[in-house]
């Protein structure tokens, strides 16, 4: 791909992070490792910190991973900003009065951004809704569209969708919270039928193990959809896979542009919790301790000990299921194997992996300052094909003739 990024100016990089989700904090790893990482010498990361409330902020003091700690003096030294939803803004984060919104009619910008690095994990980001901002405000952005990010975000709809591409997945069922509580007997006697004992309860749209149990009795049953009603108005209800084993990859790129990683088996028992995925310690780049962001190297065989016809397979599935929602950027693709009988099904697709994924790159050959550099490069080009495609006609009907 032509480096788009190859100008005397560096471009600079609006990363956003954190907000309304309950991978909040995934977020924030994943965002300070990737600001850590980006070629100095080509990009300059301009962090947009969302606070757990939806506030917007800025400040060099966000860059520093230790300051998190204490979240409230953090907030009080960054500056608060907002952004015009429309195409005059420019990526400028203008400054935010605490006392009077925005500051009168002499707003003030704090910070700009070429281009957008969106790396919510979950709701309020990795679902479409800060894609949808940044196509108002015609900027360009690193990732999925729209649509692909809603796809990927509900189980149900990309299974569907991945179905309907002959691709394998589970089966499972759905049930509305209003459902459940208007007939929690009900609904407990049906699925104890179908998909019945042992299976696992999850949030419809959520990620990072959160909401998921394994149910094997009705007293189990009862207590995690509790659970995962909280977290979501529906959820699924699918059968334990107990004879598979968990495979994998991750897929880069755009269009017929794709490439693929290296397969790796994580082989802890069981679901990891979201504590397991994120709270061990590892060294930055830097040297000082980080939380490892959902690559606990302990935890993974990489590459993953199956066939090379296997890894294959799985390799051109992800590839596949990669094309089959629209997807862009960086994704990592989840299968459940049954190695006995050589055969696996599609789990779920993460478009926005925690660390992106980083290590299966590594081990791939791929630096992640060179993976970052490759997100970048495609959402600038990506944008100046938006760009050529008409979205408005130049006629106003109201006025009963041509424009």
């Amino acid at each position: 791909m032509e480096r788009v990024s190859s100008v005397a100016e560096q471009v600079k990089v609006g990363v956003f992070f954190g907000s309304r989700s309950v991978e909040h904090e995934v977020s924030v790893i994943t965002a300070q490792q990737a600001m850590a990482a980006m070629p100095a010498d080509l990009y300059t990361p301009v962090p947009v910190y969302i606070a757990k409330s939806g506030a917007w902020y800025t400040g060099d003091q966000l860059l520093q991973l230790e300051r998190y700690k204490d979240i409230d003096r953090l907030i009080a030294a960054a500056t608060r900003v907002t952004m015009r939803p429309d195409p005059s803004s420019g990526g400028e984060l203008m400054e935010v009065d605490a006392r009077r919104g925005l500051l009168g009619g002499s707003a003030r910008a704090v910070a700009r951004f070429d281009v957008a690095m969106p790396l919510v994990h979950g709701s309020n980001g990795e679902d479409g809704t800060l894609q949808g901002l940044f196509e108002l405000a015609a900027l360009p952005y690193c990732g999925c569209d729209v649509a692909s990010a809603a796809v990927s975000m509900d189980k149900r709809l990309s299974r569907t969708t991945l179905r309907g591409a002959g691709i394998p997945v589970l089966d499972d069922v759905m049930v509305s919270r209003r459902r459940w509580t208007d007939a929690v007997d009900a609904v407990c006697a049906e699925l104890a039928q179908r998909p019945g004992f042992p299976m696992y309860v999850k949030p419809r749209r959520l990620g990072s193990s959160i909401g998921v149990a394994r149910v094997e009795s009705d007293t189990q049953l009862r207590d995690a959809l509790e659970v995962a009603f909280g977290y979501d108005t529906s959820i699924l209800a699918e059968s334990a896979q107990d004879a598979s084993i968990e495979i994998n990859c991750s897929v880069l790129g755009w269009g017929d542009d794709l490439q693929v990683s290296v397969c790796e088996q994580p082989v802890s028992k069981g679901t990891l919790s979201y504590a397991d995925k994120y709270l061990s310690g590892a060294k930055s780049k830097s040297g000082t301790k980080a939380p490892a962001g959902g690559m606990k190297s302990s935890q993974r065989i990489i590459p993953a000990p199956i066939s090379e016809s296997l890894t294959r397979r799985i390799q051109e599935t992800a590839m596949s299921s990669f094309r089959a929602i629209g997807a862009a950027g960086v994704t990592r693709v989840d299968f459940l194997v049954s190695p006995e009988r050589d055969s696996f099904v599609v789990n779920e697709l993460n478009t926005l992996p925690g660390s992106l994924s980083f290590y299966l790159w590594e081990a791939s050959g791929m630096g992640f300052d060179a993976l970052l550099t490759r997100l970048i490069e495609m959402a600038m080009t990506r944008h100046l094909e938006q760009q050529a495609t008409t979205s408005s006609i130049d006629t106003w009907l109201l006025t009963g003739r041509p424009g």
